[in-house]
């Protein structure tokens, strides 16, 4: 557990979020800058990503069975892709297993 209090966590959120801020205006790179003021690149990297991801809400469509089974223009011997807004595509091969399939957007859904 953390011995940090929220205000300490606030504190040192803000700090991040403001270095983030004058590296993205300064127009240099993230290494040039954090040897400027002395940081660590991975930490900013840290930071980054954390504010990124919490600035994207999270949004789920749900898929009836239906809907997949009835897919009428699905070749045999192609791949059924499942691009994905998080960055990532599922490739699903001819054959494939429904047992696995919904084991997959189950932890999908629970993103």
């Amino acid at each position: 557990m953390s011995s940090r209090t929220k205000a300490e966590d606030k504190e040192r959120s803000q700090f991040w979020r403001n270095h983030l801020d004058q590296w993205s205006r300064s127009g240099i790179t993230q290494n040039a800058y954090c040897k400027a003021n002395d940081l660590k690149s991975n930490r900013l990297t840290y930071w980054k990503n954390k504010f990124k991801r919490q600035s994207f809400p999270v949004e789920f469509v749900q898929i009836s069975p239906t809907r997949v089974s009835s897919l009428s223009h699905f070749q045999p011997g192609e791949a059924l892709r499942l691009n994905v807004d998080a960055g990532f595509q599922i490739e699903i091969p001819d054959g494939f297993s429904k047992t696995t399939l919904t084991q997959i957007l189950q932890v999908i859904k629970g993103f």
